[in-house]
């Protein structure tokens, strides 16, 4: 299958287009038996001709797909049923970027027949770590429940997670998790310049007590960190961004966190369902 990327922004314009362009082609580049090209007009002789975005479309008596994105009535509306219209210059199919727009433009009397969708690519890397202040001291009589930390260390990818815990009474309960891989900066001692960097290099705060409420819960809501702890005492007067009780719902809370929604929103999957769909068209 031959593939032509129409990049009708690369003859005035260096911008995201031309970036969806150049990140197709190296993916598409790698998929056997398409080969594929890029240029700011169509080919005639391409099987497909890929145009990026819909508002330039110039006809190709080949198979012609158009990226849709950005639509409000008007003219970018009257443009897109335009190109996608019952007449021999009309596009084969409409490629949307989320599920949603393609109900909206049906709703506005395009054809549903030339209307489809693929959602977008990211570039960014997630970020490796997720960090997690924990800032009590822990006592011989549990009655910080911290051993519900332990537990939940057992259930975490390790690769995902540090920790930055700030208290007396720890040492004990970290050494045997530090040596199973746990990634954590520990303060034995309270100090304040310390705990304002905590709060402010952290994500969330981590608290287990039931004991009326927790002053770090009320710091960590201050400086914007989204909190994780019992709905107790104060905590219901602030509003906690993840309740817990038991081990099990704390866990479930972070085995949520843990998951990347986009996470397989790659270049590579978005030209493949790119390619399906050009396969289902020339058949």
């Amino acid at each position: 299958m031959k593939v032509h990327l129409v990049n009708y922004e690369q003859a005035f314009n260096d911008g995201i287009l031309s970036k969806f362009a150049r990140r197709m082609y190296d993916e598409l580049e790698k998929i056997k038996g398409i080969e594929v090209s890029i240029g700011n007009v169509p080919d005639p002789s391409a099987d497909v001709n890929h145009h990026i975005n819909y508002l330039p479309y110039k006809h190709s008596k080949t198979i012609n797909t158009l990226m849709v994105t950005h639509i409000w009535d008007g003219y970018k509306l009257d443009s897109l049923k335009e190109s996608l219209g019952d007449h021999d210059q009309s596009a084969d199919m409409g490629i949307c970027m989320s599920s949603e727009l393609p109900r909206q433009l049906i709703k506005k009397g395009i054809d549903k027949k030339k209307l489809t969708y693929v959602l977008p690519a990211h570039d960014a890397k997630p970020r490796r770590f997720q960090v997690v202040a924990i800032l009590t001291n822990v006592y011989p009589d549990g009655c910080k429940r911290e051993e519900m930390f332990t537990e939940l260390v057992k259930t975490l990818d390790l690769n995902q997670w540090a920790f930055r815990i700030m208290g007396t009474g720890w040492h004990d309960i970290l050494v045997p998790l530090v040596a199973k891989g746990l990634q954590v900066d520990y303060f034995a001692e309270f100090d304040p310049e310390n705990h304002q960097r905590i709060l402010e290099s952290s994500d969330y705060c981590l608290y287990f007590g039931k004991d009326e409420g927790s002053m770090a819960i009320l710091d960590a809501t201050n400086a914007g960190l989204k909190t994780i702890s019992t709905p107790q005492g104060f905590h219901l007067d602030i509003g906690l961004d993840y309740e817990f009780d038991t081990q099990e719902e704390l866990n479930e809370i972070f085995r949520k966190l843990s998951e990347n929604r986009v996470g397989d929103w790659t270049w590579k999957k978005y030209a493949k369902e790119h390619v399906k769909i050009w396969k289902k068209l020339l058949k």
